[in-house]
Formats: structure tokens, sequence, C-alpha cells
């Protein structure tokens, strides 16, 4: 018994050591693959940096290498936490959890990529607004042709694919030469980097050191600590500059109306047909690009000097609807305000109807439409173009089709420019790319074959506008019709020269001017304005020449009717998080890590003292002018 109890024993400890080492070998070739991922992460992170054309000085690089490296092992760390140790302890054999791992790593990779292309391209990274318009728009949104999808392909094969099989060929050579002690040092010099990156952000953000700052919003979900207390106590930050420019208030503070609306006795009740273009580029208006519209615009009003709300379509129509800025989202969804012009439109037994060629789902669309729940939101048809015709003719038939008793308001919104896609018989402008290759997108690309595509997507709109209002024309209906044309933001095509192209990266004039054109009956013919309007005059110039209303506009909206020359400026863009001031000389842009980027006109840096706390102020009570006061 004795001999057999230490036999017994002496096979248990040797099972014991052997699954011990297992484990070991298991964890030493875990930590070279997380040591590996996190590497190539940080390598992306730096060329998306590189690639994104922010400018950045050697104290920005300090931070940005080290913070990329710190970013990167978050990222690895939760990976191999979830999907390697678990794996490893339930499995013997070891493919099992690098698989996995692998598998995840090069998937996240691939996001990261994707990440930074859309950066690249609009400044801003892949959120839930993305995903929505992914999912839920889909080729109706975005249009890419074969090849860019074989172009990526290339991509992914040679920045992921090929780098992690070579991290999996080293990790069977080598993982089981490293030594603790190595394991050790590469943990410690992470964690540092995480620290590093997060202290150094703070003390930039409290000096107003902006390099730092800009090279920090080129990292994903990148939310670096704040001591602005802390470093207020030791006299690194000053009580009078203005740090925080937004100011919290709940749904309940929200004063809109801030009286009843009165309509007068004189209201006309003319028709309404509203129609906008997405992504119209101001450089296409022209009699070449638009020949009926551009005729049109000289028989009627023509703003030349015209902005939008914001730089995407859903602050632009926020800002159509309710002429406030799209800053009071989230308020007047929680308390689903719906704009006071649909409130009047209703009353005054309108009949409402909206034609988007491309899909106009979720909020804010379906608190501004919350009363009207018939109205389209989406249009079908394979193609832009097919759609964009589909919703003329549904919105003639929607016009012939009433009895005359109410009147309409209609919302025609056209989409073809936006997809910038086209059948190749339909290219009229060369030379022209026959698809948008947005992955040739860069500082020294050639914008003009891209704009040319552009443009003959804007001159079929053109034509489907031509339709449309010879339609109404022959129909007698323009004496008794107000016709309001105009884009939902602008389109750019690196005007600046900063490597920007399309929208809702900045708030520049490439991509908040568009043009606008106005018919009323019974006023001036022919007349061009040069002084600046914008979105939010929308609700003013027809409350006051269609509903006569009586209240100051200043009880709802921020704007003035179309004609008032008082000045715009500040005008307020963007949403809660990424807002800006557009000053006369100046851009102000507050972004999703707190910091303000100042700028001038064509988004070259400025100084902090460019603007003043003066105006800075008088921006904020306009951003905040709805709130109840105290």
């Amino acid at each position: 018994m004795g001999l057999k109890h230490k036999i017994k024993n002496f096979h248990k400890k040797t099972r014991d050591l052997l699954l011990l080492k297992a484990g070991k070998e298991k964890n030493r070739f875990g930590f070279f693959l997380f040591t590996g991922a996190t590497l190539l992460m940080a390598s992306v992170f730096i060329i998306n940096l590189l690639r994104s054309y922010i400018e950045t000085d050697g104290l920005s690089w300090l931070f940005y290498i080290p913070a990329a490296l710190g970013h990167a092992a978050l990222f690895t760390f939760i990976l191999y936490l979830i999907f390697f140790i678990p794996f490893a302890f339930a499995f013997k054999n070891l493919k099992i959890p690098v698989v996995i791992f692998l598998t995840m790593a090069i998937f996240c990779q691939i996001i990261l990529i994707i990440d930074g292309l859309v950066f690249n391209l609009y400044r801003f990274h892949i959120n839930g607004f993305v995903l929505e318009m992914v999912f839920n728009g889909g080729n109706e949104i975005f249009v890419f042709d074969v090849k860019l999808y074989l172009k990526f392909g290339l991509l992914i094969l040679v920045a992921v694919v090929i780098p992690y099989s070579l991290i999996l060929w080293l990790a069977k050579r080598y993982s089981l030469l490293s030594r603790k002690k190595t394991t050790l040092i590469i943990c410690c010099v992470l964690v540092l980097c995480m620290l590093f990156s997060h202290i150094s952000h703070a003390v930039a953000s409290a000096v107003r050191q902006t390099g730092i700052q800009r090279a920090g919003t080129v990292l994903p979900y990148y939310f670096p600590l704040t001591m602005n207390g802390l470093l207020k106590k030791m006299g690194v930050v000053y009580k009078e500059e203005i740090d925080v420019l937004a100011c919290h208030n709940s749904a309940s503070d929200i004063a809109y109306p801030v009286h009843p609306v009165v309509i007068g006795d004189s209201a006309k009740n003319y028709n309404i047909l509203f129609i906008a273009i997405d992504s119209w580029n101001p450089c296409s208006f022209d009699s070449i690009t638009m020949p009926y519209l551009y005729n049109f615009a000289s028989q009627n009003q023509y703003f030349t000097n015209h902005l939008s709300s914001s730089n995407g379509t859903r602050g632009s129509i926020f800002g159509f609807f309710y002429g406030l800025s799209y800053t009071y989202e989230t308020d007047f969804i929680a308390t689903k305000t719906t704009p006071v012009l649909i409130d009047i439109l209703l009353k005054q037994n309108y009949d409402i109807q909206v034609f988007p060629g491309g899909p106009l789902q979720g909020n804010p669309f379906e608190t501004i439409f919350k009363k009207t729940p018939h109205v389209h939101s989406k249009t079908s048809g394979k193609t832009a173009l097919e759609r964009d015709k589909t919703i003329t003719q549904m919105a003639m038939d929607f016009i012939g089709g009433q009895k005359r008793e109410n009147p309409f308001f209609t919302f025609v919104f056209y989409d073809l420019p936006h997809s910038i896609s086209l059948p190749k018989e339909y290219l009229k402008f060369q030379p022209s790319w026959t698809e948008a290759n947005y992955l040739a997108l860069n500082n020294n690309t050639d914008p003009v074959p891209f704009f040319n595509l552009y443009r003959s997507c804007v001159y079929q709109t053109d034509q489907q506008i031509k339709i449309l209002l010879e339609y109404v024309q022959n129909s007698g209906l323009m004496d008794n019709t107000i016709v309001i044309i105009t884009g939902d933001h602008g389109q750019e095509f690196n005007e600046n020269g900063k490597n920007y192209w399309g929208h809702g990266s900045n708030f520049s004039q490439w991509q908040i001017h568009v043009p606008l054109i106005v018919w009323i009956p019974n006023m001036k013919r022919g007349e061009r304005f040069s002084h600046i309007t914008t979105h939010y005059d929308m609700v003013p110039s027809l409350m006051k020449n269609c509903f006569a209303v009586q209240n100051p506009v200043s009880d709802y909206g921020m704007g003035y009717e179309f004609c008032d020359t008082t000045s715009r400026y500040p005008h307020i863009v963007g949403d809660h998080v990424n807002y800006g001031f557009v000053f006369e000389n100046t851009i102000v842009t507050t972004r999703h890590l707190g910091d303000m980027l100042v700028t001038d006109k064509a988004m070259n840096n400025l100084p902090r003292s460019a603007i003043s706390i003066n105006e800075l102020k008088k921006a904020i009570e306009k951003k905040n002018m709805f709130y109840k006061k105290p």
C-alpha cells in the first residue's frame, strides 16, 4: 500500500507539474500574441494621425506615441481578458484560444482601420449615428463600387492578415523563450503609457496646448481624464478662462415657444413647396450644371450667402423645421416637442406630406413628424436616381390630387448629389470618375474628376426639379404657392487644401454654405441678396408671410425673415456634443474631448486670443436662448 500510494502521489505531482508547465506555456504564448496585437493596433493609430493632415508638432508626437501604445493596450487587454484566458483554462488544446483571440483581434483591427478611414474623411469616429446610417440606410445612403471592395480587401490583406500571420509565426518560434522579467517590463511600460496619456492630456487641456488636444481626437473612443479642479488649486488654470462652453439644462428647462404663437387675421395660408438638395456644393450652381434652377433663381429671389444649421442632414432638417440649432435635439426628443411650424400647419388644416430620396428614419425625424405619422419616411428604388425620379412623380401626384379645400405643405428631398453615383450613360461632365472611390481621396487627389461625377448627379437633380416646378406652374398653382429651394448642407471637395472631403467634419463654408432660392407670391422678382441668411430663417419667413404671426421671432426661433439684413453672427451649428460658433471671420468648434478649436474661414488654426470672451458669451447666450432663465 505504501509503494502504491507513493507511485500515485508521484503521478499526481508529475501531472500537476505538466499542467502548470502547460499553463505557463499557454500564458507565454497568449502574452506574446497580446503584445503583437498591441503593437499592430498602435501602428494603426499612428498611421491614422499621419493620414489625418492634423497639424502636429514635437510635443503632440511626444504625447501621441505613448498614448497610441497605451490606448491599443487597453483594446487588446480587453480582448485578451475575454477571448483568450477563459478559453485557455477551458481547453487543453492551445489552438482553440489562439484562434478565438486572433479572430477577435483581426476583427477589431479591421474596425479600427475603417474608423481611421471614416475619421480621415469626416473627422469623427464610427459611432451609433454612423451604424444607424449603415444598417437603416444601407446602399441607399452609401454607394460603393465592386472595385472599392476589392481595394479594401487588398488593404485588409496587407495591413491585417499578413501581420497577424507573422505574429503567430513569431509566437510559435520565440514565445517560450520569453522570461517573467520581460513580461513584467512590457506590462509596466504599457501601464505607464496609459497613465502618461491621460495626465499629459489633462495638463494640455488646462494650459491650452491645442496640438496635444487635436492629436488626441484621432484616437477612437478615447476619453481622457480631466483635472481642472485640482489644477485650478495649483494655479495652472485660472477661473476667468472659459473652458466649458455648454451648460447643462434638463428637458424641463425648455421654453419653446417662449409665449403661445398668435396667428394674425390676415393669414394667407399659401401652399408651401419646400425642396431640399442633399449635399449641395454652391460651385455646382451655374448655368451649365443646373440650367433650369439657375434661370429660375434669376427670375425670383436668390440669396447668395445662405448658411446651413449643420454639416449633416439631421441637424440641417432640425434647423429647417424648428428654427433652432440641433443642440436642442436631446431635450426636444425627451419631451417629444414638435416644431411650432408643424403645429401651425396642422392648426390651419394643411395637408402635409414628405417625399425623401434617402431614408428619414429615427430621431429627430420621428419627433418632427410625430403629429403627422402618415408622412413618408422612405422611398423604394434600387438607385438614388431611381428614387429621386420616384419622389418627383409622387410629389406631383400629391399636389395634383388635392381637392383644393386645404392648402398643402410638401417637403421634397433629393438625395442623388449625396450618393454621388450614376450609370455611365449619365456622366455628362468630363473628365469624370465612374464611381466615388473614397479610398483614393487624400490631400493630393485631383478633385476635378470626382467633382465632375458630382456635377453630373446635380444636373440630374436639376432636371427633376424642372419637371416638378413646371408641373406646379402648368397646374396654375404658382400664384398661390410659396416655393423654397435650398440644400440641407454643403459638400466639400478639399477646397481649403486640408484634406476635407464630403461633409460632417468641419463648419467651414464648403460644408455649411448652400444656395437659397425663394418664390413668394406678390413679392418683388429678380432680386439677388448678398447678406447672410440661415436655415433658421425659414420658419420666421413662413410665420410672417404665410400666417401673419404676431409674436416676435425670438418667441419661436433663432432666425429672421429672409430679406431682413440683420447680422446672423454668431451662427450656431452642429449638435449638442460637437457644435460650433461661426463668426464673421472665425469659427469656434467644440469637440467630444471638451477642447475648443479656433480657426479662420479657411480652416487655418488660430490662437485662442483670436476670439474674445465677450464674443463667446454672446454666442453661448444665443445658443441657450430657449432654456428657461433662473
